[in-house]
């Protein structure tokens, strides 16, 4: 359900409009349309609408009420676009046991994040273009939100269950199918409806909570502490507390709620959550490194909780044809 949007009284608003060097006159609440008008808190630095998606790159140019935003991803964006280089060097090459699969799961990771960043910060920058533009940007977001919940429980998955393939594809088919329902309630007219609203929550949050569901019964298979070697538990919490905590503060919209506009241009709510969401990320991103440190540097065949796993056949066949190519590699790689 959308929050009811409080007006600026003339009071709240700024006596002196801010201005940018070079730029069109910054607008304040009362000034802009009400498609432009997102949080009642955040009193002044709008861009105006242009109409003009040259208009809206040339914003990245001065600052307004939006530049936190967009460049807090624009950089998480060029991080994760950048980071597979080192973790390829300094972690794959490593292990001769590492294989084409560890790159995959880890490229969803690394580019879903990305996309995500990518999308989010698109949004932003092309938000005062129009209702449509508008509109369409929002789309990209949430989408953008999808693909990184889906790319960020991929590995986990992979890692989590490493030893059993059965597993590990009946929880990627249904993140996967998750993630498909989600990115049609997302794009598809239809479910722009307020009526489909419960329906579009749902599905995320379906989506959400289907890692709570992977880890669980991981952790009931085979207790924490062999888990928590697998996937890194403890940073997978820090990555739930990043979250929550951007959440929580969005949903509240302190501190601009507390004090008008000091915060409208540095420090809001929507800042923090974009912030917040970096660091999630990134914690993320130590999380996987690390299960796969573990994995490689114990492997299946020499820690007791894989030994004792990895028993059936399938597995042994599967980590008989890693363990081959790895040999392959690590000979052409000599």
């Amino acid at each position: 359900m959308a929050r009811p949007r409080k007006m600026a009284s003339s009071k709240e608003a700024p006596q002196t409009p801010i201005t940018a060097k070079g730029a069109r006159r910054l607008k304040s609440w009362h000034e802009i349309p009400s498609w432009q008008q997102d949080n009642e808190y955040i009193l002044s630095g709008y861009r105006q609408a242009t109409g003009s998606f040259k208009s809206c790159c040339e914003s990245l140019g001065y600052v307004h009420n939006e530049t936190v935003n967009i460049y807090s991803h624009v950089i998480g964006a060029a991080t994760f676009l950048t980071a597979p280089i080192y973790y390829y060097r300094a972690l794959y090459l490593r292990y001769p046991l590492a294989t084409q699969a560890d790159v995959f799961v880890s490229s969803t990771f690394f580019y879903g994040v990305s996309i995500c960043f990518i999308l989010s910060a698109t949004y932003h920058i092309i938000s005062n273009h129009s209702p449509e533009v508008q509109r369409f940007g929002n789309q990209l977001d949430y989408l953008g939100i999808v693909i990184l919940m889906w790319g960020s429980t991929i590995p986990s998955i992979y890692y989590g269950f490493y030893c059993d393939s059965r597993l590990q594809k009946i929880y990627w088919a249904n993140v996967s199918t998750l993630a498909t329902l989600c990115v049609v309630a997302t794009l598809h007219p239809r479910f722009r409806h307020p009526d489909i609203r419960p329906y579009r929550a749902a599905m995320y949050a379906g989506l959400g909570l289907s890692a709570v569901v992977f880890v669980m019964h991981g952790i009931l298979l085979h207790g924490w502490t062999v888990q928590n070697r697998r996937m890194s538990l403890d940073w997978m919490g820090l990555v739930a507390l990043f979250n929550l905590m951007g959440a929580v503060i969005y949903a509240a919209r302190v501190p601009e709620k507390l004090r008008p506009l000091r915060y409208d241009i540095y420090g809001n709510s929507h800042q923090v959550l974009h912030v917040a969401v970096v660091l999630a990320g990134l914690a993320h991103m130590f999380g996987l490194s690390r299960a796969f440190d573990y994995l490689h540097t114990h492997g299946s065949f020499l820690d007791v909780s894989y030994s004792a796993k990895c028993t059936n056949s399938t597995n042994k066949d599967k980590y008989s044809i890693d363990l081959e190519s790895s040999r392959r590699r690590t000979i052409f790689m000599a």
